[in-house]
Formats: structure tokens, sequence, C-alpha cells
């Protein structure tokens, strides 16, 4: 039934989000925003009591939204709703004890509206409550359910990771998009190139694959990322190992792929020995290729696998201070697959991986340091490791299309419900 016949016949439910889709616009219904319309709406079902009413009406009052600014009004709408059982009205009541707005500041009263919304699922509420234990402020000091808070936030930047962390492989280039770094034109390193300088040579390789500062030119980019790797330039090496391997660049040559990714890794160089490892760790393939008016000729590529060669080089790629192998590492040790099962060790590459900021990594060292596997029970780690893991995802407050399901913050807007969840495995 739509909504306006519904909200009509005096459903508070249908006139809250009939109210709501006018004051804000709906794309999708092509809903054109109408303030009068959407208040006049708000009110009838304020008029009813309903909790989503109310917490809206708060929200507009604290952030002086279609409404002159008041937040000692809005705090009474929040504890309206919040006294409904309302999650994001006692998010936002919290919220309002926290900053004192509207209210007198009051951490524990703070504390104790937001511990009612975090266990509905509430997540800045587990955010907030989260810090607010980690450090005692204003409360006692409990960073045992702060790492708990955490660690459900943690879960939720399982599904944001950084897009530099791969399980398979790394790739060419990749540390110049993690240190954002800035990139010369062609022109600075053209003249050094044709003198010689094998680091200028891959330099004026790149620029030429990615059109900085010359047109795109693939062809004239291999032939400086081969004068380089000749000259015994590490990233060149790598370059042109990953390229052989089947990456889209060059045809695959399994003999090129262990001749560069060999030189690289002789020299210290971790990207290669990870890629080795994987190389070794993945085992052979099998690559299609349709021939016009014939049958799909297959070509296997790679090598069989071998967990002890593959080991070897995780091994040096880690010790050298790829994250992602230190990470590798850990699973290697907690699993006890390739080598005897031992939490301590993999616990100190986790460390390592985390200290580099590497998600999974701190997301299991959090796990382990509550658990007490491999490292002695420290809640205070537990909950500074799902912390570093949690803030990782940088928009994980999104906000959902749609009404009810997703409102207005009076910090920022919020994503769906999350239920708190008990602390599981490693990842």
């Amino acid at each position: 039934m739509p909504l306006r016949p519904k909200a009509e016949k005096g459903d508070a439910r249908a006139q809250f989000d009939l109210g709501f889709l006018y004051l804000f616009g709906d794309f999708y219904s092509h809903l054109q925003a109408d303030q009068d319309k959407g208040m006049y709406w708000l009110r009838k079902s304020l008029a009813q009591g309903d909790a989503q009413a109310q917490d809206l009406m708060g929200y507009l009052l604290h952030r002086g939204q279609f409404l002159a600014q008041d937040k000692v009004e809005a705090a009474k709408w929040f504890r309206k709703a919040a006294e409904q059982g309302d999650a994001y009205a006692q998010s936002n009541l919290g919220y309002c004890y926290l900053k004192g707005e509207g209210v007198t500041k009051d951490a524990a009263e703070a504390v104790r509206w937001f511990r009612l919304a975090a266990k509905q699922g509430e997540v800045k509420a587990q955010r907030h409550l989260a810090g607010i234990l980690e450090k005692g402020e204003g409360v006692p000091m409990d960073c045992e359910e702060a790492a708990k808070l955490f660690f459900n936030l943690a879960l939720l930047a399982e599904t944001d990771k950084p897009n530099h962390h791969f399980l398979d492989h790394d790739y060419p280039h990749s540390e110049r998009h993690v240190n954002n770094a800035e990139e010369r034109p062609a022109s600075a390193w053209r003249k050094a190139a044709e003198a010689g300088d094998p680091r200028a040579q891959y330099e004026l390789g790149y620029c030429y694959e990615k059109a900085v500062g010359v047109g795109c030119d693939e062809n004239e980019a291999f032939k400086w990322y081969r004068r380089s790797a000749e000259g015994g330039y590490a990233p060149a090496q790598f370059t042109l190992g990953y390229s052989h391997q089947g990456r889209g660049r060059l045809d695959y040559d399994h003999d090129e792929v262990l001749k560069w990714y060999g030189k690289a890794s002789d020299q210290g160089y971790a990207k290669a020995q990870f890629n080795l490892g994987c190389y070794y760790d993945h085992g052979q393939g099998e690559s299609g290729k349709l021939v016009p008016g014939g049958p799909t000729v297959w070509t296997k590529f790679g090598v069989p696998r071998n967990p002890a060669e593959a080991l070897k080089w995780y091994r040096k790629a880690a010790e050298n201070g790829h994250a992602q192998a230190q990470y590798l590492m850990g699973k290697i040790y907690h699993s006890g697959k390739e080598v005897p099962e031992d939490h301590a060790q993999a616990v100190m590459w986790w460390r390592k991986a985390s200290e580099q900021g590497h998600p999974e990594s701190q997301f299991n060292l959090g796990v382990m340091c509550f658990q007490g596997h491999g490292t002695d029970k420290d809640y205070v780690e537990s909950a500074k490791w799902f912390r570093e893991c949690a803030m990782q995802k940088k928009n994980y407050f999104r906000c959902g299309h749609g009404m009810p399901t997703s409102r207005p913050m009076v910090d920022g807007i919020q994503t769906g419900l999350m239920p708190l969840r008990t602390i599981p495995k490693i990842r």
C-alpha cells in the first residue's frame, strides 16, 4: 500500500516515512523536497508518539535544519524516543551527554545511553562507548568491554580493506599508491636515463607506461624497464618478472619470471621474494585461448605447487619487511600445516605486520591478545589493535537509502544496526 493512503488513514509510521521523504527528497521516486509538507507529516506522526519521528525532530532541532537550533529542546525529543527503546535516539542522547549539548555534560549518563544503543547494534554508540571505556574518561576504565566493541567495528573494516593488500601477489609501483608519491615528468629523467642511470631508466619507463609527461607507449616503457633491469635495478627486475607472469603486458614466460624475480630477490627486494612465494604456493594453472574456427587451446603456466619453496620465499620477504608476507607467516605458524604450530611466532609476525598498518594482522593480533594465545592476555593491547583495524575503514558510517533504517545522526550519518558478536578465531 503506498505511503500516502496509509498516512492519511492515521498510520504513524507511514506519516513519519512520508514526512522524511518530503523533508529530504527522494531520488528514486522522483519526490521533490518540500519542507512544509515534510513538517506537516512529521508533526502528524509526532502527535501519535512515534519514536522515529521524535528522534528526527531532535535531530532537526540539534542541527538547526528547517527549524531554529535549540539543543535543549532537541535533547528532550531524543529522550522521548530513547525511553521508547529507539537505538538511534539512545545514541543521540548519549552524544548530547558526552558533549554537554542541551544537557549537563555527564560521562556516566552518556555511557548508560550508549550501552543501551550498542546492545541493539547501533554502530556509533559502539564506537563512542569503546573510546570512553578504553580511556576511562569520566567512568572506570574497562578495556575488556572496549576490546569487544572495537572488535565489532573491526568486522566492518573487513569489507573495506585497503586495496594494496593482496593475498596472491604484489605488483609494480604499489609503493607509489601507498605513499602517494609525487610523479616527476619524463623530462626530469630522460638525460640521466640516456646516460645509463638505472633508476632514471626505470622512472622513464614508468612515465611512458602511465603517460606522465609523455604519451602512453608500452613498447617504449618496457625498453627502458629492460635497460634498467639489465643495469641491476631491482624494481625494474621485479617489473619484468611480474609482466612475464601473464599479467596482461607481456606473454607468459616461466624462465623469464624466475630469472627476473630471482635477480631482484638476490638483492633482498621483498616484493619479488613475496611473489616467488606466491608462485610456488599457487602451483600450476591453465589458460585457454580460443582459436577462430577451432577448439580452445589450453596452456599450462606456473610450476607444480611446492609449499617448502613457497615458505622459504615468504620468510625472506617477511624478514625484509613485507607486511603481507609477515601476515602469511603468522597464518602458517598459527595453522601448523607447513611448520610446527607456534602461536608465539604467529603473534610475532602479526605484530610486525600490524605495526605497518596491515588490517588483517591487526585483527588477528587483537584476537590473540584478547584470548591470551601466543602472548599474555592483554585487553589494553587487544582494544588497541581492534581499534587500529576498525579505523582503517574510512567510510563505515555510510548512509543507506531510505527512511527508517538509516536516519541522520547528530554527529554524522549512520549505517544500519550491527548486533554485537562474540570474538571468534583468527582470520
